[in-house]
């Protein structure tokens, strides 16, 4: 069973862009820790910068060292236990208490193929790791074109969720398995919490949001459509700026569910059915 989490996760992507300065990134890493949220980090970000910035922070007050959801390469087996190794060493930590694993290769046979079938290497791979202590949980990210073999991936007992693109203007998964994650109540962390307001893809999606809601704060609508739902189980949004994690940490103080009006308002503007 996953863990509980915090409604918002701090997305830490954007730490690290200024390596040879990291100290107001720090500041942002620490402002976090503080918060006692949940954050969510990859090696591969920033070139591995944004772990030298959370490294920093973790070396710093090591007894608020944040629970994690880290990013996991699964394209191999050799792959899959280096870079569970890998980020442990770098960040200074025992254990990795949520593992993404993010389903890299799309030809058959690959991780979600071993999970829904009769196993193989990936699948004994992580079980491994899971018996060495190194994760604690698993879960699977997903997008529309595998989003339904990862929900029947997912009753695999050696997973604990699934994580996919999900805010005000996106729902990157097919209605087949949405309603699949609801009826069987399949844990959701939501990725993206405000990705869809900077995509200029989205933008008459987001400007036909805002026309409708004039009192419209996206990042109270975002912490508010998470808590709509019981499957999602926090929504990660990223941000390297004190003000916008303060903004964060506030509206998920005080969110709740939105109105039925309000959240059939954005399910209509991002035009995904909601069958349940």
């Amino acid at each position: 069973m996953i863990p509980e989490l915090t409604p918002y996760t701090f997305g830490s992507m954007s730490l690290g862009r200024n390596p040879i300065t990291p100290e107001a990134d720090i500041r942002v890493a620490r402002q976090a820790m503080d918060a006692g949220v949940w954050f969510h980090a990859s090696r591969t970000y920033e070139n591995g910068f944004t772990f030298m910035v959370l490294r920093m922070a973790f070396d710093q007050d090591r007894a608020r060292t944040p629970r994690m959801i880290l990013k996991i390469r699964d394209g191999s087996v050799p792959l899959l236990r280096f870079e569970t190794e890998d980020c442990l060493h770098r960040l200074g930590l025992e254990t990795i208490h949520i593992a993404q694993l993010v389903s890299m290769v799309r030809e058959p046979g690959n991780l979600v193929d071993q999970l829904c079938g009769p196993g193989g290497p990936l699948v004994d791979e992580l079980a491994a790791l899971k018996e060495r202590g190194l994760i604690q949980h698993a879960v699977l990210f997903m997008d529309k074109n595998n989003s339904d073999a990862v929900v029947e991936a997912a009753e695999h007992p050696l997973i604990d969720g699934v994580t996919f693109y999900f805010n005000a203007l996106q729902r990157d998964c097919s209605d087949h398995a949405w309603n699949e994650i609801r009826t069987r109540n399949i844990p959701v962390l939501a990725l993206r919490t405000l990705g869809g307001w900077r995509d200029k893809r989205l933008a008459e999606k987001r400007e036909a949001l805002a026309k409708a809601m004039p009192d419209l704060d996206p990042v109270q609508l975002a912490l508010d459509l998470a808590a709509s739902y019981p499957e999602i189980k926090t929504t990660i949004g990223g941000t390297a700026s004190r003000p916008h994690l303060e903004a964060y940490l506030e509206a998920a103080a005080r969110s709740k569910p939105l109105p039925t009006e309000r959240l059939s308002l954005v399910e209509d503007v991002r035009g995904e059915a909601d069958p349940v």
